[in-house]
């Protein structure tokens, strides 16, 4: 990993964690397929913007104990306590892709603990249709409703991993869909979507959190309605070509005093694209709005 990580002992095992920056705690789920060193590449700017990132590997990434697999209950209480161990007592909230349900549970489970929420092309709903599903996946939903073709998934995002390490450009492409055009000869981009690549070409070395974070979007509820009560911001790309936008307005009917940004970015990385430096300075200010209020 990029950084030192630092390591907890918890009620639900061990969790591996991040503390990154100074300023306006700020708790982060990371995504699916990669672990808190790719959080924090892709999060520099909130950080220089004036948040202390604290973001732990969820349950069974790397050195991070999975004890219940298909709950995002384990990976909400080790957050919990990780908080409590480094005298934070509120923070905002972020979920991003995978990573929007158990931040969502969080701030239902501890609602007098979270400032706010943002869910950044999150997933929300259960995959208990083919509609939830990028384009990509929809035709093999059955494989991972089926535990006997765990093993070809596991191989088969072993082997996409491998691949996007070759060619950086390509895995791009997967993540960007129809903005690719619009980022692919950025330098920066490139450079960040390198590093990336062996981030994740690490991560699926070991892919139980993975394999768990299939297991939440077949069998978890998801975002319910008027489970969240504290300020919610969604941002999302309608191009997401790996999370469907449909994902977006599920989180805004569940949360109706959300306020969802129809951000024309990078697709899945919302993080590039022309529109991301005005995307980026509301959610700061979002963040810093509501910790002074509360």
């Amino acid at each position: 990993m990029s950084r030192e990580t630092l390591q907890l002992n918890t009620s639900r095992g061990v969790v591996e964690y991040l503390d990154v920056g100074n300023g306006t705690p700020t708790l982060y789920f990371h995504g699916t397929g990669a672990g808190c060193d790719a959080a924090v590449l892709l999060e520099q700017p909130l950080i220089d913007a004036g948040c202390r990132l604290i973001v732990p590997n969820r349950s069974g990434y790397y050195g991070t104990a999975l004890m219940q697999s298909g709950s995002v209950e384990p990976c909400v209480v080790q957050a919990a306590e990780l908080l409590n161990h480094l005298g934070i007592r509120r923070t905002a909230v972020v979920g991003t892709s995978g990573g929007g349900m158990p931040a969502a549970h969080f701030t239902a489970t501890y609602p007098d603990r979270s400032m706010s929420l943002i869910l950044q092309c999150s997933q929300s709903h259960r995959w208990d249709s083919r509609d939830w599903l990028p384009e990509a996946l929809k035709r093999t939903l059955f494989l991972f409703r089926h535990s006997m073709f765990r093993p070809f998934l596991r191989w088969e995002t072993r082997r996409r991993a491998k691949v996007a390490l070759r060619d950086p450009r390509a895995c791009l492409r997967q993540m960007s869909g129809i903005r690719f055009p619009e980022i692919a000869n950025d330098e920066e981009v490139m450079r960040q979507m390198t590093q990336l690549t062996e981030m994740t070409l690490a991560c699926a070395g070991k892919l139980d959190g993975v394999v768990n974070d299939w297991a939440i979007l077949l069998g978890d509820n998801g975002i319910q309605k008027n489970m969240v009560e504290c300020p919610t911001m969604i941002i999302h790309d309608r191009a997401d070509p790996l999370v469907p936008f449909r994902h977006a307005e599920w989180s805004q009917t569940c949360i109706p005093h959300a306020e969802l940004l129809d951000a024309h970015v990078g697709g899945h990385l919302i993080w590039f694209g022309d529109d991301f430096p005005s995307i980026h300075q509301r959610r700061v200010n979002f963040v810093k709005t509501e910790s002074k209020i509360t």
